[in-house]
């Protein structure tokens, strides 16, 4: 299969970072003061973040040295003390993981394990790629959603590999995710750490339990008659998207049923048939969405035959024009495409007459 050895070590690096994401959210929310950063534009960022960023990209480049990464998270600015606790918890969960959840090997991936501060710090550094559209790069958000990650509540780790600015190969692994919390029927262990996601384009979407990894089961969209049936899938935080014109668009086209969560995990439950309406609309017209945010929901939703697109312009979205997207807000859907364009349709009036 094309792409086999890029899926297996990346769905392998999701699943130990999100085991780690899962062991150590309690400890992260209780000591928020000493595990916790505010970056410069506000928002925050976990020793959880760092670790899993330090795991994954440790995995890509001992697996495919040459190729680059897009990651979310720098090390500026990091003390000694503060990585020493990541490269901590690295180990220990590489020890967790070995012990009771290290099942399948392939016989090409390496597994080295990270070995100092320096080496934590260039790790993570190492995603400091700026994207651009030839060639091929992994794209990856180590927890998508911090805050509802601080809440307790649903986050995702998310890797993509990107060519030629289109996502080849996407997984995302949702520690938190409970479907039976959504409408849906869980599978056995999934409270250990969740469910992984995979999708490789032209080869469809799959889901299984985190613990297991066995049993890897094909997830399609929900097929719908009208706008009217959709749930919509919308983020929690009021300044990730613009909240009151996304239900100015549910009430034009009569929808009446929302989930609101944090994440791709959204992209997940779209791709399981759960919900069947992504809305992100930008609240300032000048904001770039960041490509981390949405390349590996954008391969598993196209491949469980969903459609991800712009919300201003109806256009696919590219992934090819550096660390953003040239887009006026996102919109994906369970379809078809003539509801999918309605609802483009109603995100760009409501667009133009913003701007104008």
């Amino acid at each position: 299969m094309a792409f086999e050895k890029e899926l297996f070590v990346a769905t392998q690096a999701v699943r130990r970072a999100s085991l780690l994401t899962k062991r150590i959210q309690a400890q992260v929310i209780a000591h928020r003061e000493s595990t916790t950063i505010t970056k410069t534009d506000k928002s925050p960022v976990t020793v959880g973040d760092y670790a899993a960023q330090a795991i994954i990209i440790h995995a890509i480049k001992a697996n495919f040295p040459e190729d680059k990464v897009v990651g979310e998270e720098s090390s500026e600015g990091l003390s000694d003390v503060f990585v020493s606790e990541i490269l901590k918890e690295v180990n220990d969960n590489d020890n967790v993981f070995n012990q009771k959840y290290a099942s399948k090997t392939h016989a090409e991936a390496k597994e080295i394990p990270l070995q100092s501060v320096q080496e934590v710090k260039d790790t993570i550094d190492f995603g400091n790629y700026e994207g651009g559209p030839k060639g091929r790069f992994w794209c990856l958000d180590p927890i998508d959603g911090t805050k509802g990650f601080l809440r307790g509540e649903q986050f995702a780790v998310c890797l993509a590999l990107i060519v030629d600015g289109v996502p080849q190969v996407g997984v995302i692994g949702c520690p938190n995710l409970s479907l039976g919390a959504f409408g849906g029927h869980d599978l056995p262990g999934n409270e250990e750490f969740g469910y992984l996601f995979q999708a490789v384009r032209g080869k469809g979407s799959y889901f299984t339990c985190a613990a297991t990894e066995e049993g890897w089961h094909r997830i399609h969209v929900r097929q719908i008659d009208s706008a009217q049936q959709m749930v919509s899938l919308e983020g929690v935080e009021k300044g990730h998207s613009a909240h009151d014109e996304q239900s100015q668009i549910k009430q034009f086209l009569h929808i009446s049923k929302s989930l609101h969560l944090d994440s791709q995990v959204k992209y997940c439950l779209l791709a399981l048939g759960l919900g069947d309406l992504y809305l992100r609309l930008p609240r300032d017209l000048n904001y770039q969405e960041k490509i981390w945010d949405h390349a590996a929901g954008n391969v598993l939703v196209h491949e469980a035959g969903g459609i991800h697109t712009d919300a201003l312009n109806n256009s696919p979205l590219y992934f090819g024009d550096g660390r953003t997207l040239l887009t006026k807000g996102v919109i994906a859907s369970s379809g078809p495409p003539g509801i999918h364009d309605s609802v483009v349709a109603a995100s760009n009036k409501i667009i133009t007459s913003r701007a104008n």
